[in-house]
């Protein structure tokens, strides 16, 4: 018997997945870059709210893609260190979901190699987050201070 090979995504043509990236189109000065302004967010802790608007704007469109009739696909959001640290964030991430009506398992969370850098204060939030069911990954590994250990 001869066994069917699963169908590659890229001879489909099949979405599986999709990453919100923030941008500022401001009224004056035009599309401003996230170099230039999410470190002064981050500096000013305004990137606590921007990163929670991000987050649920992105798990409401995924949602309205699904209520469509997409299929479903996964929607990454990449947090901000100060985001991640911050105490109440997988409450802030529950609140999201449920307001939304996304299923946490099409939403993936998306950390750099530094923020796990305080194994601690890390392992308790993604441990929150995985009791949520969100998947977690790792952006830009291998770029920054971690090894495999």
């Amino acid at each position: 018997m001869k066994m069917k090979k699963p169908l590659n995504p890229i001879q489909t043509a099949l979405l599986i997945g999709a990453e919100a990236l923030i941008r500022w189109n401001h009224p004056e000065r035009g599309m401003i870059a996230p170099a230039d302004f999410i470190p002064k967010a981050e500096e000013t802790s305004l990137i606590i709210p921007i990163g929670e608007w991000a987050l649920r704007t992105a798990c409401k469109q995924n949602k309205k893609w699904q209520d469509d009739g997409f299929p479903p696909i996964t929607g990454a959001v990449n947090l901000s260190a100060k985001q991640f640290f911050q105490s109440r964030l997988p409450e802030v991430v529950r609140k999201v979901l449920n307001e939304t009506g996304l299923e946490p398992k099409y939403l993936e969370i998306e950390i750099t190699e530094s923020m796990t850098l305080d194994v601690e204060s890390a392992i308790s939030t993604l441990i929150e987050l995985e009791k949520i069911g969100v998947m977690i990954s790792i952006d830009d590994f291998g770029t920054g201070y971690s090894s495999l250990n």
